[in-house]
């Protein structure tokens, strides 16, 4: 992906003449802005699609498998399921605001709207994704003194081990992704100022 993005960079110095002098060539650009933006789509999609299934196991084990009793545990599976349908419907709320940023209009006047979702998307990913993983994390942790109630020592020692190495695991990764999103949009702001600048110059 940076590849291909570094190359229409080196293109566009190139061939900047070209493009200001034909609009088939602008259109080309203006191309590969909306391609960067239908990946940061389908990066949100992905994201709902991951959020949803983990929603549906766990509310499932949470009925069928484990349905607690305690008021403590219940309110822990309500902070669970809540972080998670509240991370939902924010993904929901990103892609209908990218899908609003006009690319056409934008790039030909300003750079503004598309730097707001960047902005979005950033507190998104800081903040937000931090208070919902502590709310998920206490819920998961509010549930463990009923399930002591059911399970030994060890097996509530491996239970608690094993969230600890999920979240080890899964959590660069995540933040990975998170950061290639987050510089995919800044690619697309600096590219759509250049195509702006050259348009004026």
């Amino acid at each position: 992906m940076n590849n291909e993005f570094d190359d229409l960079q080196r293109k566009w110095q190139k061939n900047k003449e070209q493009i200001r002098n034909e609009p088939m060539a602008m259109d080309t650009m203006l191309a590969a802005v909306t391609k960067k933006k239908a990946s940061t789509i389908r990066f949100q999609y992905g994201n709902i699609v991951v959020l949803l299934i983990t929603l549906v196991v766990i509310s499932l084990f949470f009925y069928y498998i484990a349905p607690v009793q305690q008021i403590l545990s219940r309110i822990g599976v309500g902070l669970m399921i809540g972080g998670l349908f509240l991370r939902i419907i924010i993904e929901f709320i990103s892609i209908i605001k990218s899908k609003k940023v006009d690319i056409v209009n934008n790039v030909l006047s300003t750079t503004q709207e598309t730097i707001n979702y960047y902005n979005f998307r950033k507190r998104i990913h800081g903040p937000i994704t931090v208070i919902i993983i502590l709310l998920y994390t206490i819920g998961f942790y509010m549930i463990t003194p009923e399930f002591s109630l059911y399970f030994s020592t060890w097996q509530m020692i491996l239970i608690n081990t094993s969230y600890i190495i999920a979240a080890a695991i899964f959590i660069p990764i995540i933040r990975k992704s998170v950061k290639q999103e987050v510089k995919t949009l800044h690619e697309i702001i600096e590219l759509k100022e250049k195509i702006i600048a050259e348009s004026v110059s």
